[in-house]
């Protein structure tokens, strides 16, 4: 059933002439019957079409090709099944984690709106910022959306479920043909199945390959270390959001990359996922390291377009020096660090745990080098060069 938002726009759009799409726009070409398949009879019939000169040649390679390799079967990250009928030539994407999945799959040429946070993010996605903006999970411009006329929407799978289920039904109550793909992009447990899984969607199967050796590459290599280490071979992390203690416990994203990185949350033993906590208890706790996110809220600073270090010297300052903290052994030792959320929360977060591990493991992860895995990331799968200021202050060599 259709939500009260999906209604409500859906009459909206007739109100304003917009009208529903029409199923004309998203019909398979070589499909006679209607039934969204090219058959063995059709793709004859597209056949004898071209032999008579009322279809070009390429069209019925194109008809062939659907014929061969269409209707596509997948599971997308909600759990839903989802069939795709024909190659996706022109997709919307409200979330940047996907668009930048997109990138490292070579397909961000299919790509013809995206959402806020990609159009702000000008100096990462500087081909992609210039597209039309279809707002936000949280503010969509389903119109926008509609008059681009996408062979399919992409938007999150679990993280703002609520608002992303109603985008969902919203647009397939608009268009009932609208392929709508739920995809996070940015969990580690799902994060390789939705690869492989957009590397179906896309025909990018050799580039999601690809991609996913060079992430299992740095990735197994730190967690086949990781897991011969007792619980006393991990430090004790606080970690804190950019918002003041607020940290991540258990079912968070942000304690799966501490763990995967060889570290021991302090706060992993709470039954929220994202919570606030007592000062106090920080100082009870008594952790070994700290590390304090940027790159979000107040603290919206540090990451790939950042050249000055001196915000985030200042906050990793203000931090070391909170009341009390002179008598925890983070503080004392010199183990308080500010590190950007861009390498920690979103596509790149295997990034971010290379950074964690040898932070956590200088012994152990000697021969490890973040700034390297980073660069071939960036130039290799993204298109661009390594700058920015991920982490302050350095770690050691």
């Amino acid at each position: 059933m259709a939500t009260k938002m999906s209604w409500m726009f859906v009459l909206s759009l007739l109100f304003l002439g917009v009208g529903v799409v029409a199923a004309e726009d998203y019909a398979v070409p070589g499909d006679l019957d209607g039934d969204l398949i090219v058959s063995s009879d059709e793709l004859l019939a597209a056949e004898q079409d071209q032999g008579a000169g009322k279809i070009t040649a390429e069209e019925l390679e194109e008809i062939r090709h659907i014929s061969q390799n269409y209707p596509r079967e997948i599971v997308d990250s909600s759990g839903r099944e989802v069939t795709i009928y024909k190659p996706l030539e022109k997709i919307v994407i409200f979330n940047s984690e996907t668009v930048e999945v997109l990138r490292s799959l070579k397909a961000q040429d299919k790509i013809i709106g995206v959402g806020k946070y990609t159009l702000e993010d000008s100096t990462y996605f500087p081909e992609l910022s210039e597209l039309p903006g279809v707002g936000s999970v949280w503010t969509p411009d389903l119109e926008a959306v509609l008059e681009l006329h996408p062979d399919a929407v992409f938007v999150y799978a679990t993280f703002m479920n609520t608002s992303a289920d109603d985008i969902q039904s919203a647009l397939q109550s608009a268009d009932p043909n609208m392929v709508v793909v739920r995809a996070d992009c940015f969990m580690p447990e799902s994060y390789e199945a939705e690869v492989e899984m957009l590397g179906t969607v896309l025909e990018r199967e050799e580039e999601a390959s690809e991609f996913l050796e060079f992430y299992k590459g740095c990735l197994d290599p730190i967690g086949t270390v990781v897991s011969g280490l007792s619980e006393d071979d991990k430090p004790a992390v606080y970690f804190e959001s950019w918002v003041d203690y607020r940290t991540a416990t258990q079912g968070a994203a942000w304690h799966d990359k501490l763990v995967m990185a060889g570290g021991k949350n302090l706060f992993g033993d709470l039954a929220l996922s994202y919570t606030d906590i007592d000062p106090e208890s920080v100082i009870e706790r008594n952790p070994e390291i700290v590390i304090k996110l940027c790159g979000a809220g107040d603290q919206n600073f540090g990451g790939y377009d950042e050249d000055d270090t001196s915000e985030m010297e200042a906050l990793r300052d203000a931090v070391a020096s909170r009341p009390g903290w002179d008598a925890i052994d983070a503080a004392k030792n010199d183990q308080v660090y500010v590190l950007s959320n861009d390498i920690l929360g979103g596509a790149q977060h295997f990034i971010g745990v290379a950074y964690l591990a040898k932070l956590f493991h200088p012994d152990l992860f000697s021969d490890l080098e973040p700034a390297i895995i980073h660069r071939e990331y960036l130039t290799r799968f993204q298109g661009l060069e390594l700058q920015g200021i991920y982490i302050y202050p350095e770690m050691p060599a």
